[in-house]
């Protein structure tokens, strides 16, 4: 088995146990009602999605949601770029006698 292999395993594993632990949970919670729990949790998602769509509508928001969208592409490509110079220079210096 590969590492990779191993890793995906290893991630298989762990999300098993995971969804193991919260089952527990939910079984153990106060009135045991996982029904009523799974209705609470997608009436919070809803509203966070409300929220979002809301905010989706406010022009302030979309503003800054660009100014950022535009700083963090604006960064990650200096740093993919500064990789870059260091990969060259790293394999540069490999092949030079």
């Amino acid at each position: 088995m590969t590492q990779q292999d191993q890793t995906w395993q290893e991630i298989s594993d762990r999300l098993e146990a995971l969804g193991l632990k919260l089952k527990l949970h939910f079984e153990q919670s106060r009135d045991g009602d996982l029904a009523g729990t799974m209705r609470t949790l997608r009436e919070r998602v809803q509203e966070a999605f409300d929220a979002t769509s809301s905010a989706v509508d406010d022009e302030a928001v979309r503003a800054d949601v660009r100014e950022v969208g535009r700083l963090l592409a604006d960064e990650l490509a200096s740093t993919l770029d500064r990789m870059g110079r260091d990969v060259r220079d790293t394999l540069g210096h490999r092949h030079r006698p």
